[in-house]
């Protein structure tokens, strides 16, 4: 195939040692010591240099645009086709040594010749005439396609692109003029892998380059600057298809073509342009998600000062926070970590009490790609997994240790697939831990994983030393861990029995005891006698709800017989040898604390299932009588807290127009009922705003099961600029909640229908109990689930 001089090759630069050295001459010698054709040197008005002519050009496209402008009009000639435009109409520059127009059954025949063939003309849209710099005429890209050899099928590979222009002609059929042809090579097999490889890998790939099959336009929301196109291939290895290609942009004023960036997707997603950050230019996104570890790359188009290609796609970091913020920073590193979620968590916090005004168009950008890996993990935390060993993966990787816990200790064959699956553990579940504990040292379930990491590695004994030297450990704690590490340990088939149980699943409100009666109490023959660790405290719990194996009893008779055995109650109710317990007390400033204990006894009393357990102690400058809040105690297997993402009601109002027109009204109304405003208020934002409600927290949660969150909002009647009636503050200066379904319906009020509950937290009930508000009221908690035939909570 005939390329002439203005061949080029479009391939990754090269860096290093091994990288071309351009002459180190300036621009104008460059040029000054080539054959150039004398015709090309003057004209009309005595002519002008190239050294003139670069040094004009210097001013739109800097030294290095110059220097390689040097380079192009030596080596391609069809430059100047372009530079003409640049140029004053008294300065034109003919250029020689263009090949003639051809039509297509021409360029046809001239490719066959050479071995090659034409691929289909991808339009790039209409431009300016090069030769005449007044015609409207049409670019077009053609793909030089190449038959590989030993192939069997998709065999053609693109090994060329020619940007043809067409020219105003009177004739039948069309002709093209050659402009530009650059020679493709695909990337290398090494960075294709690179994924997929792990650093200390023998094998990190060889440097033999991939085919490119595939030329397409970006379609869609996509840059308006120019035309994007995706040149791609695929490689079948073992059972998956991984994607690869490179992304091209195409100057249409400077009729060039660039190569920005190569890329891969093990996942075999083409890449896509959206809008990711929220400021209407899309970006471009890249998955690179291996198995269940989410994995984006994000690209943002950015100027440069070049001029035949003036843009750059450039990686948005999570290296370098945006803004100067501890709090931002740990975000960071949670996320870099792999708890996409819990960072999103901690940089939305900084976001809602940024008053210094310093959150920034990059610290958005940040949290956006933050928030598209969190939007991954979450759902594969939220979806059915048949493996358990899947199902505990996903919650790992979505930072909910609680959970995960559930379902390792579910039953025997749960936990032995557990062990594979930490067995096989590459670093990165490692990873998430020491980021938790690094920033959260004294979170339970967090250092359970941790020993249960070390235990598979390095043994029982390290993983007990490794915890004993963690802040605030218990002898509860150790306990419990060592259960844990037992479940590694223990055949399937001594557990056989364990399989068939359910996980104890049960919540209570607890009492501190002083002392107890032993003779009360029944436990299990072969428990060891009800004895106390001087460390340690009675609590007495009066469970609420349980799950009896098909559904939740919760805040019903349960539907146990008076008179039972204790080893017929301990089996009934799922419970294992000193199944572990969490009672958790809420401060006046909605702070919890919480204790371990585990269960030691049960009893009925009044046709009522109560627990004794020994734990921790309760700080006992919390536990005084008559508090509001009483401890609420629960096994791990029955309740997990939702950790609900926050936002300002001022930044949900403005999100959602349609929410806030219907729901406005109402949040007003209800205010005005519980005397946290006056009578006299509008209902109008620009009022509630100017009153302080703007920063008021709204979380978002499913709690009615339809395909839309339900929105929570807390009000803080300290926070409406004395706006609370004399009344009202002589009744009760708590927080009011209120939950709207997405369509703004009033579903739940403390300010009239549930003005007898305090809201602490939404949970989710084990084995299908689903989301629940968990209440306060009267010294007793409440644990309220939406009723779809009643359309209340209850």
């Amino acid at each position: 195939m005939a390329t002439g001089s203005h061949d080029r090759t479009l391939k990754r630069p090269q860096t290093g040692a091994n990288a071309p050295k351009l002459p180190q001459q300036k621009p104008e010698a460059k040029l000054a010591h080539r054959s150039v054709p004398r015709n090309w040197r003057h004209k009309r008005t005595g002519g002008l240099s190239w050294s003139a002519i670069v040094i004009i050009l210097i001013a739109s496209g800097g030294l290095a645009g110059a220097g390689w402008l040097g380079v192009q009009l030596i080596v391609n000639p069809q430059t100047l086709l372009w530079i003409n435009r640049l140029l004053p109409d008294w300065i034109p520059i003919p250029v020689t040594g263009l090949k003639p127009p051809q039509t297509l059954d021409d360029i046809r025949r001239e490719l066959m010749q050479a071995g090659r063939t034409p691929g289909d003309m991808l339009p790039l849209g209409k431009n300016i005439s090069v030769l005449d710099h007044k015609a409207t005429v049409s670019d077009v890209l053609l793909p030089v396609l190449k038959r590989r050899s030993h192939c069997q099928s998709d065999c053609e590979q693109i090994v060329a692109l020619r940007i043809y222009q067409t020219l105003p002609t009177h004739q039948r059929e069309t002709r093209f003029q050659l402009l530009d042809q650059q020679t493709i090579v695909g990337p290398d097999e090494s960075f294709v892998l690179a994924p997929l490889i792990n650093a200390g890998d023998a094998n990190q790939g060889s440097t033999r380059s991939l085919p490119l099959m595939t030329l397409q336009r970006f379609e869609g929301k996509v840059p308006t600057q120019g035309v994007w196109l995706d040149l791609s291939g695929r490689w079948l290895r073992g059972d998956s298809t991984i994607a690869y290609g490179q992304v091209l942009h195409y100057n249409p004023s400077r009729v060039h073509l660039h190569q920005m960036l190569e890329w891969s997707s093990p996942v075999g997603q083409e890449p896509l342009w959206r809008d990711v950050t929220g400021d209407n230019k899309p970006e471009l996104v890249i998955d690179q998600t291996v198995g269940m570890e989410p994995q984006f790359q994000l690209y943002q188009v950015k100027p440069r000062n070049f001029l035949a290609s003036p843009l750059q796609l450039e990686p948005l970091s999570l290296l370098e926070p945006a803004i100067e913020d501890d709090t931002y920073k740990n975000g960071l590193l949670l996320a870099r970590s792999g708890l996409w979620s819990t960072g999103l968590q901690w940089l939305q916090s900084v976001k809602q009490r940024d008053r210094t005004k310093q959150w920034s168009v990059a610290a958005q950008a940040q949290m956006a790609l933050i928030q598209l890996h969190a939007q991954a993990t979450q759902a594969q935390a939220n979806k059915a997994w048949a493996s358990p060993s899947q199902q505990v993966l996903a919650n790992l990787i979505d930072g909910r240790w609680g959970r995960a816990l559930n379902v390792f200790t579910a039953n025997a064959e749960n936990s032995l697939e557990t062990t594979a699956l930490l067995k096989a553990d590459s670093g990165r579940l490692q990873s998430r831990v020491d980021a938790a504990l690094r920033l959260s040292p004294l979170q339970r379930d967090v250092r359970n994983w941790g020993a249960l990491l070390i235990a598979v590695r390095q043994g029982r004994n390290a993983a007990i030393v490794w915890l004993k030297k963690q802040p605030g450990t218990t002898m509860t704690e150790i306990a419990r861990v060592t259960a844990l590490i037992a479940r590694l340990e223990a055949p399937l088939a001594n557990n056989a029995s364990l399989a068939t149980l359910p996980p104890g699943q049960l919540v209570g409100v607890a009492d501190v005891l002083t002392s107890i009666n032993a003779s009360a109490w029944l436990k299990p023959k072969q428990h060891p006698a009800l004895k106390l660790d001087p460390s340690q405290s009675w609590y007495r719990v009066r469970v609420a709800g349980f799950q009896d194996g098909k559904r939740w009893r919760v805040n019903e008779p349960l539907g146990l017989p008076a008179k039972t055995s204790a080893d017929s109650l301990w089996k009934q109710l799922g419970l294992a040898a000193d199944p572990p317990l969490s009672i958790v007390l809420w401060l006046s400033d909605g702070q919890q604390q919480t204790v371990s204990a585990s269960i030691k006894a049960v009893r009925m009393n009044a046709g009522k299932l109560e627990l004794l357990a020994a734990g921790d102690v309760l700080a006992p400058s919390i536990v005084k009588p008559g508090t509001t809040f009483r401890p609420l105690a629960f096994t791990e297997a029955a309740l997990q807290w939702q950790n609900l993402g926050t936002m300002s009601l001022s930044d949900w109002v403005q999100q959602q127009p349609a929410w806030t027109a219907s729901a406005l009204p109402t949040l007003v109304r209800e205010l005005k009922r519980s005397g946290n405003l006056p009578p006299n208020t509008p209902p109008t934002w620009d009022t509630l705003e100017s009153l302080g409600m703007g920063s008021s927290p709204v979380q978002l949660a499913t709690l009615t099961n339809q395909n839309q969150p339900d929105v929570i909002v807390t009000i803080d009647p300290d926070a409406l600029n004395g706006q609370t009636t004399k009344a009202a503050k002589r009744t009760t200066s708590r927080s009011r909640t209120l939950i709207f379904s997405s369509a703004g319906t009033l579903l739940y009020s403390e300010c009239s229908t549930d003005a007898g509950l305090t809201y602490l937290a939404i949970a989710d009930l084990g084995n299908g109990g689903g989301s629940t508000i968990v209440a306060n009221g009267s010294g007793n908690y409440s644990l309220l689930r939406w009723s779809t035939k009643r359309k209340r909570f209850e």
